[in-house]
């Protein structure tokens, strides 16, 4: 067959199978170093390089079909050696095999890298590479092996369970569901503007086919969202070769660690990491790990390790890389970089230890001596810092001298859809992540005297703890305007007799009170990154088109704590705390009201109030007795406040067709949606008025705003409820 004959899109399903069989092949070989994985790796590597010879069959590519056949025959006369099958040899596993068989895959990537570009082999000849192989089949070494228990070749059986689970899953083209992703974010956008109409028209039908339109929309972006999603153990798998390789050319000893490689992020994260990650695991062995000699004269373990984790933390992947190395010398990197020419004199001596160890992310700087064939700590990490910030991630350094250094990587989800919530200032929208918000507090009138001013810093005490405040409007200010004097009281944004609206915000070790003209509501929002023209504007995380058409800025909590300076205001809160400078005010509390059943008046204290929600009633559906709704990417258990106080009097309710839920955390094991009749405010009052329980489920009543409101027990209506919700959550 002429390879003109075969049709384009055979030849490329051909090529993405033999470069995931080859992966799976390259893995499987480093897996033979470990003793206990002998079996296993073994029967993966014979079944995948007998599939990439058998499609060698149907297309022109003899060199390819010998390489592959070659070493098919050196893991069969292995596998004979471990039991597979009846022989008179012993062949085992020895370093030269290893290495060849790493070469062999590397000869195999070649061709198909040949293939790829031109459509046929090339000129390159392996026949050496082949005859390595046959000898090495040849070589008998009688060694003690434990056969196993029950030796057996792959069956038919699980060759064909293969065939089964591979049929399951399609390949599709990356740029197609890029198109997919953008269209579902355009829809989302529709959804919200026709959202918007429904609001405005107050027409029932036409409320129901939005509500339905809203479901829809909902389950879609979901699932194109997953399609989307890859596990960043997709980079890492190719780690433990590269880090085999290293090591030997070093002459160190190094393990890596893993964990978390299950995290999925998108796949347009994958390929801007990949590089930038490959790059730190280098470094690592480079010069992070020392050699044997040198981790023995320490009282280390002569094997070092390289850890690699990933996790999700306030709406962001975390990715950390580090070792268990030397770790990095303030002292010295400040001297290395005035040998460079990168820093002076006089900026050397005031720098900091944390200002020295960021010198290594300075273009030019290295802390190598001599070229080599990697970077050392520090070349190019320029370049690795730039790639990150490029899509809005960030990176940091902690180190201890003789100990360890680890990289922490914050990459953004950028090109998803979040939840976030809408406020204005100034006029312009603005949208602030969910997962970043604790709580929303609106100051009435009479609450605003609480607002005073500590060394410049305006805080609110909210339930005994001090609250630095940040005012929207002011660090928005252009930079090239005079700065204002720092707002006293509520002055900023509000006349004496108007209220305050408070976003708490808590991200990472910052906690303060975000001061807003309005809040609007929460919504889904489609996050795109920035243009070039904006880059600059660290405090702004992305982009997005509202219902109306209009574009809000997303805001990067983080770069604007940092833009606040609430580091140093909070350590001065700290030492005013301390001094017990300010009272507690323990005597008033934030109270949700909201009407329960039979118009009753209700309340609960907001701190066990995670966020508030209006879902369709369509959304909700039922596992055993359990009512519950997939929201904010989990399932919520709900529990409908007419079930907990029916009653005694027959009277007609009237269903509407969306449900006002208040999320409630007793713990932080147990999440629960419960469904009231109407939410009706947030209010600060003390609770000196109190009355016994009413009822069960009731802890007290209390005289809120002139009328006697029961406040919730929320534990017990969870008991009373669904008494298996508490048990499970105290055994998490």
């Amino acid at each position: 067959m002429e390879l003109a004959e075969i049709d384009n899109d055979d030849l490329e399903a051909f090529l993405v199978e033999s470069y995931e069989s080859l992966d799976q092949i390259e893995r499987s070989i480093i897996d033979l170093e470990k003793t206990s994985a002998h079996k296993e790796a073994l029967d993966r590597i014979y079944r995948s390089l007998h599939t990439l010879k058998g499609n060698c069959g149907f297309l022109p590519f003899p060199k390819l079909e010998s390489l592959a056949h070659a070493g098919e025959s050196l893991i069969s006369c292995l596998r004979d050696g471990l039991g597979f099958a009846k022989g008179d040899r012993n062949l085992t596993v020895t370093p030269q095999i290893i290495s060849t068989l790493l070469q062999t895959v590397d000869s195999i990537r070649q061709l198909l890298s040949q293939i790829k570009t031109t459509k046929h082999e090339g000129d390159d000849n392996f026949a050496t590479l082949i005859e390595t192989l046959t000898q090495l089949q040849q070589t008998q070494q009688v060694v003690a092996v434990s056969p196993s228990p029950q030796p057996q070749q792959p069956s038919e059986l699980t060759e064909v369970a293969i065939i089964v689970s591979e049929s399951a899953d399609i390949r599709v083209n990356v740029s197609l569901l890029d198109q997919v992703m953008n269209l579902v974010g355009e829809l989302v956008l529709t959804r919200n503007q026709i959202i918007g109409f429904s609001d405005k028209f107050k027409d029932n039908s036409f409320a129901s086919t939005c509500q339905r339109l809203n479901l829809i929309t909902a389950q879609l972006q979901a699932g194109v969202m997953k399609t989307r999603l890859q596990p960043i153990s997709t980079i890492w798998q190719k780690f433990p070769r590269v880090i085999r390789d290293l090591a030997i050319a070093y002459g160190k000893q190094v393990e890596v660690e893993m964990q978390g490689a299950d995290t999925e992020i998108d796949k347009s994260m994958i390929e801007a990491i990949k590089d930038p990650l490959t790059h730190l695991v280098r470094n690592c062995i480079d010069h992070g790990i020392e050699s044997p000699t040198e981790r023995s004269a320490t009282g280390k373990l002569t094997t070092g390790k390289i850890f690699l984790k990933a996790f999700y933390e306030n709406g962001k992947v975390n990715i950390e890389v580090g070792d268990d190395g030397q770790g990095l010398s303030p002292a010295q990197l400040k001297r290395r970089a005035q040998q460079l020419g990168l820093v002076s004199i006089a900026q050397v001596e005031t720098m900091s230890d944390a200002e020295a160890i960021d010198l290594i992310f300075l273009p030019g700087f290295s802390t190598s001596q001599q070229i080599t064939n990697l970077s050392g700590r520090g070349v190019g990490m320029d370049i690795v810092k730039s790639n990150i910030e490029k899509i809005n991630g960030s990176i940091e350094i902690d180190s201890q001298q003789g100990i360890r250094t680890t990289f922490k990587l914050k990459i953004p989800l950028t090109l998803t859809i979040i939840p976030a919530l809408i406020v204005t200032s100034e006029g312009d929208r603005y949208a602030i992540p969910q997962a970043s918000i604790q709580e929303l507090v609106r100051l009435e009138p009479q609450a605003l005297n609480k607002i005073e001013i500590f060394y410049d810093v305006p805080v609110y005490p909210l339930r005994g703890n001090l609250i630095s405040l940040v005012y929207l409007n002011q660090i928005l200010q252009s930079p090239n305007t005079p700065n204002s004097p720092l707002p006293t009281q509520h002055s900023a944004l509000a006349t004496p007799y108007s209220a305050l609206n408070l976003v708490i915000i808590q991200a990472e070790n910052y906690q303060f009170g975000l001061v807003v003209d309005t809040i609007e509501d929460i919504q889904e929002i489609v996050v795109k990154p920035l243009g070039k023209q904006l880059k600059a504007l660290s405090l702004f995380a992305g982009a997005t088109t509202m219902g109306d058409g209009k574009v809000a800025l997303i805001i990067d909590v983080l770069s604007l704590a940092k833009l606040a300076e609430l580091n140093a205001k909070q350590q001065l809160l700290s030492s005013i705390a301390d001094a017990n400078i300010v009272e507690e005010v323990s005597d008033r509390q934030m109270i949700l009201l909201f009407q329960g059943p039979q118009g009753a008046a209700m309340g609960m204290p907001i701190a066990i109030a995670f966020r508030l929600e209006e879902i369709p009633r369509v959304a909700v559906e039922k596992v055993g007795n359990q009512e519950v709704v997939r929201t904010g990417g989990r399932i919520l258990p709900l529990i409908d406040l007419n079930k907990i106080f029916p009653s005694n009097q027959q009277t007609p309710t009237t269903e509407t067709d969306t449900l006002q839920l208040v999320i409630v955390s007793p713990n932080c094991e147990l999440s629960v949606g419960l469904v009231v009749e109407r939410i009706l405010d947030i209010v600060e009052e003390p609770l000196t008025i109190k009355g016994i329980p009413s009822r069960p489920g009731v802890l007290f009543c209390a005289v809120i705003q002139g009328q006697i409101t029961e406040i919730l027990d929320v534990e017990a209506v969870i008991e009373i409820a669904n008494p298996y919700l508490l048990q499970v959550s105290d055994r998490g």
